[in-house]
């Protein structure tokens, strides 16, 4: 399965303006009516990773509001790391049933 988003853009965010600036994001994607979300929202770290379906639209509110891409090999890498942590998980819980 593909990631209907699959450009990611990470914000950093002041913990002060943490919830100011989720709003003003909020805001402009829909003014611009962009196929986008807010994926995670990693307040311990203050960061916002936003999903595109378009990579103009990516780079567009990179431009606006900054931020980092995300390559898609990270992407890529990052839920293969989380799929094995999975699977190990699975195995732990039925080696150690409660």
């Amino acid at each position: 399965m593909t990631d209907a988003r699959p450009f990611h853009v990470l914000v950093d965010v002041d913990a002060a303006r943490f919830h100011s600036r989720l709003r003003e994001i909020e805001a402009w994607l829909a003014e611009w009516q962009l196929d986008a979300e807010i994926g995670s929202v990693l307040g311990t770290t203050g960061q916002l990773r936003v999903r595109f379906a378009d990579e103009r639209a990516a780079y567009a509110f990179q431009r606006c509001h900054g931020g980092q891409a995300v390559s898609l090999g990270e992407i890529a890498a990052a839920l293969g790391v989380d799929a094995a942590a999975e699977d190990l998980f699975d195995e732990l819980a039925r080696d150690y049933p409660d």
